[in-house]
């Protein structure tokens, strides 16, 4: 009987413990379920932040996701880090992700701390980047090349650094810098962009150098040392021969030096091969120039054959032709020999000394010796032209010679008249001493003359037969000579105002003629 109680209990109780049993276990494979669900649900909502560009958010929910008990901890891992990664944390990314590896070394964990690791020198190489071409476009290029230089220890074997460093030396101006820096790309990588930075670098620096050549040339003109400016100029012609500045400037050099046949030859020997503005209008100038000097030459030798046979008629046409004005009188004092000699030292050729006055006649140690002729146009108010002719030395009329002075008059009808008067004899120091004579002319006809004697350029009174001064008949004036019309006496007499000097009308000279 209480065999059959117990196990009639029995069968109860195993049904009881089986019941519970399944209770407990339908209760933990819920509770199990849910976690699972719950966190299913978070690493999703996780993915979805991460998807959506909402970092902020994403590493909130993978932090949550991964505090729960159930998930793929590499997953979440992996998947913080990129959150971190896409605010740019990547030292908190590489933080996780070795946190991680470090419990479980696992291929997907290393893999992707080598990627994080990239990603970040790529983030840390792009920002430097950045800050120099904020830097370049600001013109504080040196702050941009440091940036650059930065970027350069991160990928040292990147074109666009380089490129970017060149771009900067050039725009300072520093082309040898920049020249370096493409030198040193280029020994790292193949680069077409390299490449063509030094052909521009290579003329630049080719471009500076010729620069400074011609900064020296100009340095020696200043100097006049015009061998070595001319040296210099034949330098930066051999370094850029295509450049027409050397060209032009050694043109115009020769120019300054009267040597235009030779600028002609340099400007023709490259307009040959090149196209120039400029040194085709130099050409026109020096082709200008040639004509110039050789109508100068002819009206040279045309005043110097005139002057020395006492043309006056030539000699006042030529002195006041346009071509001798405005070309020949601005070289003034210019000296002028049909030999070609320039030297005075000992020497007969012409010199002009204003637009006015000129001489042609001998020369001795720069000064004017021996026999010459001496002419001025408008020496004073009412005089046309003047000349002395006859010996110098000392530079001033010494020995025998004449006067010829010429004015124009009108007579009592109004026509117009030429009166010349010639003086003959001896001077002193350019004073009259001696016997002299004065020859009056009226339209090429001589009207009379008169002799006198003078002493140190003052002349003395006429006296009559009984050696009486004879009256003038001008107050404040005397009596020094009797006129004569041919060999006989006009019974008139020449006078003078008292204190008068005569002496040849040397004008005030510029002198060191060439």
């Amino acid at each position: 009987m209480i065999k059959e109680i117990f196990k009639k209990y029995k069968r109860r109780l195993m049904f009881v413990f089986v019941v519970l049993f399944l209770l407990v276990a339908v209760l933990v494979s819920y509770n199990i379920y849910r976690a699972r669900r719950r966190y299913e649900e978070q690493a999703v909502m996780a993915q979805e932040y991460l998807d959506a560009g909402s970092y902020e958010e994403a590493i909130e929910a993978f932090k949550k996701a991964m505090t729960m008990k159930y998930g793929n901890k590499d997953v979440l891992s992996i998947g913080l880090a990129e959150a971190y990664a896409g605010i740019n944390d990547y030292d908190k990314a590489l933080e996780v992700l070795r946190s991680s590896y470090e419990e479980r070394k696992t291929t997907e964990l290393k893999e992707k701390i080598e990627e994080i690791t990239a990603r970040k020198a790529d983030y840390n190489y792009y920002q430097l980047i950045s800050y120099g071409d904020t830097y370049y476009a600001n013109e504080e290029y040196d702050k941009a090349i440091n940036e650059y230089e930065n970027a350069k220890l991160i990928k040292s074997k990147e074109e666009t650094t380089y490129v970017k460093i060149v771009d900067a030396y050039i725009a300072m101006g520093k082309y040898d810098l920049a020249k370096e820096e493409i030198e040193e790309g280029m020994a790292l990588i193949e680069s077409d962009k390299l490449k063509l930075k030094l052909n521009y670098v290579d003329q630049k620096l080719k471009e500076q150098k010729y620069e400074e050549i011609l900064n020296k040339a100009s340095e020696y003109i200043y100097q006049e040392n015009y061998e070595e400016a001319l040296n210099n100029y034949a330098e930066a012609i051999r370094l850029m021969p295509q450049v027409d500045t050397a060209y032009t400037q050694m043109a115009e050099l020769y120019i300054s030096l009267d040597e235009y046949e030779t600028a002609r030859a340099i400007l023709q020997n490259y307009l040959r091969s090149y196209e120039s503005k400029t040194a085709k209008e130099i050409l026109d100038k020096a082709n200008e120039l040639i004509e110039q000097k050789k109508e100068k030459q002819r009206i040279l030798n045309e005043l110097y054959i005139a002057l020395n046979v006492a043309d006056t008629e030539a000699i006042t046409r030529i002195m006041k032709d346009g071509f001798f004005t405005d070309v020949i009188a601005p070289l003034a004092p210019y000296y002028y020999s049909p030999s070609g000699d320039v030297k005075l030292t000992m020497a007969y050729g012409m010199m002009i000394y204003d637009k006015n006055t000129i001489y042609a006649g001998g020369f001795k140690d720069e000064m004017k010796k021996g026999i010459g002729i001496y002419f001025v146009l408008n020496p004073e108010k009412g005089i046309d032209w003047y000349y002395y002719q006859g010996e110098w030395s000392n530079n001033m009329p010494n020995g025998m010679g004449r006067t010829v002075e010429a004015k124009h008059v009108k007579d009592e009808e109004g026509n117009r008249q030429e009166l010349i008067t010639k003086t003959s004899g001896m001077f002193n120091y350019g004073l009259e001493d001696g016997l002299m004579q004065k020859v009056f002319y009226t339209n090429n006809e001589e009207t009379g003359c008169v002799n006198y004697t003078a002493q140190a350029g003052v002349p003395e009174p006429y006296l009559d037969e009984n050696g009486q001064e004879i009256m003038a008949d001008k107050p404040g004036y005397y009596v020094i000579g009797e006129i004569y019309n041919g060999n006989e006496p006009s019974g008139e007499y020449y006078s003078v105002r008292n204190g008068t000097t005569f002496s040849v009308k040397i004008q005030k000279e510029k002198q060191n003629g060439r």
